[in-house]
């Protein structure tokens, strides 16, 4: 049993000088060998993070288009059936086109907008600001 001086266990022994060094260089390897995949996880989540925001990026704009590009082709739609009906072609055709496009342009600002302060929220509207750099 072991007195309260030598807290050791029964078969275990003390270290010598040489077996503490190679134990403390093991745990030295270790902790660096830790901080590379630590430092290599934050590299792929930083990563997928830019990934996410490119593809973020590139549905709002897929999105701004389609809005666009749906905003003309219904109001020349609506133009051209109209025109159809009333028989006064081709005015009505050119009017709804033009509406159709002020509308599409309209949405698109809008979206816009909503994007910019969705982007200012989560940076905390850091966006666009100067980083200090070393002579700062």
């Amino acid at each position: 049993m072991p007195g309260p001086a030598n807290d050791r266990g029964p078969g275990e022994r003390q270290m010598t000088e040489r077996e503490r060094s190679a134990f403390a260089g093991r745990i030295s390897d270790l902790g660096d060998r830790l901080d590379k995949i630590k430092a290599q996880r934050r590299a792929e989540e930083g990563a997928d993070h830019d990934a996410a925001l490119r593809g973020r990026g590139m549905a709002y704009g897929m999105r701004m288009a389609a809005e666009l590009v749906a905003a003309v082709l219904v109001g020349g739609g609506i133009g051209y059936a109209l025109d159809r009906w009333l028989g006064s072609t081709p005015w009505l055709f050119l009017l709804f086109f033009v509406l159709g496009f002020v509308a599409g342009v309209i949405n698109v600002v809008k979206a816009y907008e909503r994007l910019q302060m969705d982007i200012a929220a989560r940076t905390g509207g850091r966006l666009g600001h100067p980083a200090p750099d070393e002579e700062d």
